[in-house]
């Protein structure tokens, strides 16, 4: 029998915290949702807006409340690692938003409390709940277009960045560690392999950026099953479509190509096959939510698991190494 339905507790109560919010009440109508956020104005605002059952003036009582089953951490990642950890000794189990943390030291501190207190933990990776994302990798699974051989990925748009992600200690790194974990998520999904070594590469050409660290690179990487991917990823190129762009998969008999935020979808291989995106979950938010309830009533292990994330944010890190050693890194 399933399990009653989990109170959720989010802290952190700025704008994704909100949207999670929004699709968690429309869902689940009856959840018990409670809120904690260093401003208590916001985790009163959120808590009116979204029928919330209780508010916290601190952290610690949210973790001691026996009513809080999982704690949906919505604050900058530079504060992930500290509260997480704080989660899993109160035997909580945890969503992160994306990324998971700054550096691999944060990360392995998630890890170890994760394992140490037997909670589960995942990071709401939305882009792998999106409707394109399962009919691409149906295609492939079905030898539409043969074996793949390369996969690229290309996601760029001039964006106005401004806030924390400004800032360099707060960020830890740069774009493809803040916004570019999601087509990282993407690249590795849809190879549908373990990525082994990754090199990138940035422009040396001189210009006006806030950004720390990068806000445009090309990452190359080799997966276990001898594909290639490419992703190209800035926040700064000017995109006249306002983010549209275009990605392929080539593979040994056809061609998959697709707009990359999943608008269109065409497969020309052993068949030629077209679809839509889902435009009723467009990014995948409520699919996702629906997931992580129905898996944690059910006992089931969340998606993307902790590994997958981890494995990810390594390759994230072997593309920066690279950006000093100028050779492809291992991803282990």
């Amino acid at each position: 029998m399933p399990n009653k339905l989990p109170g959720i507790c989010f802290v952190g109560c700025g704008k994704i915290a909100s949207l999670h919010a929004k699709n968690i009440r429309k869902l689940f109508k009856t959840i018990d949702l409670f809120f904690f956020d260093t401003d208590g104005k916001k985790s009163a605002e959120l808590r009116s807006k979204f029928a919330g059952k209780k508010t916290f003036s601190q952290i610690e009582y949210a973790l001691d409340s026996p009513d809080v089953d999982i704690v949906f951490i919505t604050t900058p990642h530079a504060f992930h690692a500290e509260i997480a950890v704080a989660a899993a000794r109160a035997g909580k189990d945890i969503i992160l938003e994306k990324p998971i943390a700054r550096n691999m030291r944060e990360v392995k501190k998630i890890q170890d409390a994760v394992k140490k207190y037997r909670v589960r933990c995942t990071v709401a990776e939305n882009y792998l709940y999106k409707a394109f994302v399962s009919g691409i990798k149906d295609s492939i699974q079905k030898g539409l277009i043969g074996k793949p051989m390369f996969l690229e990925v290309n996601k760029y748009n001039r964006d106005e960045i401004k806030g924390w992600r400004s800032d360099p200690e707060l960020m830890g790194g740069g774009a493809l560690l803040e916004g570019g974990v999601h087509w990282v998520n993407l690249l590795v999904t849809l190879a549908d392999s373990k990525p082994v070594t990754a090199i990138a590469y940035k422009p040396e050409v001189e210009y006006n950026t806030n950004i720390p660290f990068e806000d445009s690179l090309t990452v190359m990487i080799k997966f276990e099953n001898g594909s290639v991917g490419k992703l190209f990823h800035s926040w700064y190129i000017k995109n006249r479509y306002k983010g549209i762009g275009l990605s392929k998969i080539f593979g040994t008999d056809g061609v998959i190509t697709f707009e990359s935020n999943g608008i269109f979808t065409s497969v020309y291989g052993r068949k030629k096959k077209k679809f839509l995106g889902k435009f009723s979950d467009f990014l995948g938010y409520k699919s996702m939510i629906r997931s992580f309830i129905a898996d944690y009533m059910d006992n089931r292990p969340w998606t993307p698991s902790l590994e997958q994330i981890v494995t990810e944010f390594k390759t994230v890190e072997a593309a920066y190494r690279s950006l000093k050693s100028g050779i492809p890194e291992s991803i282990d």
